[in-house]
């Protein structure tokens, strides 16, 4: 008879899927000279056809603006993004992707792709809903527990 899982159980699963994703990432992302934080900005803006709101950017990313400004001071340095003043509001940024960081972009998305499809794929196409279903709930979960906190 299999034992019935513990909510614990479901926390040391995800720490531990969450610790292999940032090791690989780092892995992968090092040669490039990248950050996975600074490949998923090229990535959105490269989606994007290289433009986007600042604002708009942190709020597809979840994390806080100093985060984001951090991060994205450093990919101007590099010559990987630009930032423009926004044509109908001044307190916006636009940000856009430099043809140095598209060409980056269009180097490394291939193979990122690729392993993405590879790891992910993994699970099989009948339980992908329901597992994205799942990581949802244990989302708006902790969001409940943020406001109550």
């Amino acid at each position: 008879m299999q034992r019935q899982s513990k909510p614990h159980d479901l926390l040391v699963a995800l720490l531990l899927v969450q610790s292999l994703l940032e090791r690989r990432s780092e892995a992968f992302f090092q040669p490039f000279g990248l950050t996975s934080a600074q490949f998923n900005i090229l990535n959105l803006l490269g989606y994007r056809e290289g433009r986007m709101d600042q604002a708009e950017l942190v709020d597809l990313l979840l994390v806080g603006k100093s985060s984001i400004s951090i991060v994205l001071n450093r990919m101007v340095r590099n010559g990987l993004v630009k930032r423009e003043e926004h044509p109908k509001d001044r307190r916006q940024t636009v940000l856009i992707l430099t043809p140095k960081g598209r060409a980056l972009w269009r180097k490394i998305s291939p193979s990122y792709e690729a392993n993405v499809k590879k790891i992910f794929g993994a699970l099989p196409t009948s339980r992908r809903k329901r597992f994205l279903d799942d990581l949802k709930v244990i989302h708006v979960a902790f969001l409940a527990e943020e406001e109550n906190a």
